[in-house]
């Protein structure tokens, strides 16, 4: 059993210190990740067994961010065979729980700047963000929360229209200045620790639009601004950004730049808790759905081309919310 291939593991790299090892809850990948107590210390156990290719970036992209001195977990063992990984255990300092009315402005300045940081980064050995990609992560909406989620039929002409309309999105995205992007740069991506940011989960860092994980992080999945703080985080980012770069955004191109990856991220979020409740029968994120779809409802309601995604985001949130359907689904 893999359960048995862990303990030993960490027994080996503990030693004879007596030790516990509790699952931690809520990563929607196929890794996962333990907890490992002992007398002496606290450790995270990372088993990406199931995942080959991730593990890979992992490393690669912990070596990256430790060069460039972007805040990572300390990574104490690993096991390139059985891709076991063991590292620092941050505690309970998730922006997620930290960051309440107090410390919020003083968090979330941090965890901006921090982005502008990690767009610092050049690497030739990191892909871009390509169109493709773009689309078919926005298509997730149509093939997994329409179709397969709420089994609703999609007529030809509409399946067009909204290709179009995804088209539209992704053919209108900024691609001359690509930056560094964590990709799931969110609340429960996000440490506070020591009063600096420290990211995990950045295995899937990618070139891409320069506003991408700023719209990740104000536009959260799992946790609500309010909209005064978000216009506060944009004119703070536009001010970070154009200071430490060349090429500068005006408000206009920002506010632009920034509808336009909140459709396509939440559109691909959306899809995401779908897929993970219809195809692997884990229906924890589901609690998160009408929140992403609200995203994408006020985002795609600036431009009359994705009338038929606010169209159906509007039809899927009436039929989520006023038959409880997500929390059905989760029972």
């Amino acid at each position: 059993m893999q359960i048995d291939k862990l303990n030993k593991y960490i027994n080996n790299f503990i030693g004879n210190d007596n030790f516990s090892v509790s699952k931690i809850k809520g990563d929607a990948s196929n890794r996962k990740y333990y907890r490992v107590r002992s007398k002496k210390r606290n450790l995270i156990l990372m088993d990406s067994s199931l995942e080959k290719r991730n593990y890979n970036n992992f490393l690669k992209f912990t070596e990256i961010f430790k060069k460039n001195k972007i805040c990572i977990p300390k990574i104490l063992n690993k096991n390139l065979n059985k891709k076991f990984l063991v590292m620092e255990d941050l505690g309970n300092n998730l922006i997620y729980d930290k960051a309440n009315k107090i410390k919020a402005d003083e968090i979330y300045k941090k965890a901006i700047f921090n982005i502008i940081k990690i767009q610092e980064i050049k690497n030739r050995n990191i892909k871009k963000y390509t169109k493709e990609k773009y689309f078919k992560e926005s298509f997730l909406f149509l093939e997994w929360v329409l179709k397969k989620f709420l089994l609703l039929k999609v007529s030809k002409k509409d399946s067009k229209k909204l290709s179009d309309a995804l088209n539209f999105i992704v053919d209108n995205i900024e691609y001359k200045n690509f930056k560094l992007v964590h990709r799931d740069y969110h609340s429960k991506n996000l440490f506070y620790k020591n009063k600096k940011i420290v990211i995990i989960d950045y295995q899937d860092a990618l070139y891409g639009s320069p506003l991408y994980d700023l719209v990740s992080i104000i536009n959260d999945c799992y946790r609500d601004i309010g909209k005064s703080s978000k216009n506060q985080f944009l004119k703070l980012f536009l001010s970070f950004y154009n200071e430490y770069n060349l090429k500068k955004f005006s408000e206009d191109e920002l506010l632009h730049n920034y509808h336009l990856i909140t459709a396509q991220r939440h559109l691909k979020a959306s899809g995401i808790f779908c897929r993970l409740s219809v195809r692997n029968n884990r229906h924890n994120y589901l609690q998160h759905l009408s929140r992403t779809l609200n995203y994408i409802v006020n985002a795609s309601s600036n431009y009359g081309n994705l009338e038929i995604i606010n169209m159906y985001a509007k039809e899927v949130l009436e039929i989520i919310n006023e038959s409880d359907y997500s929390s059905r689904r989760q029972r």
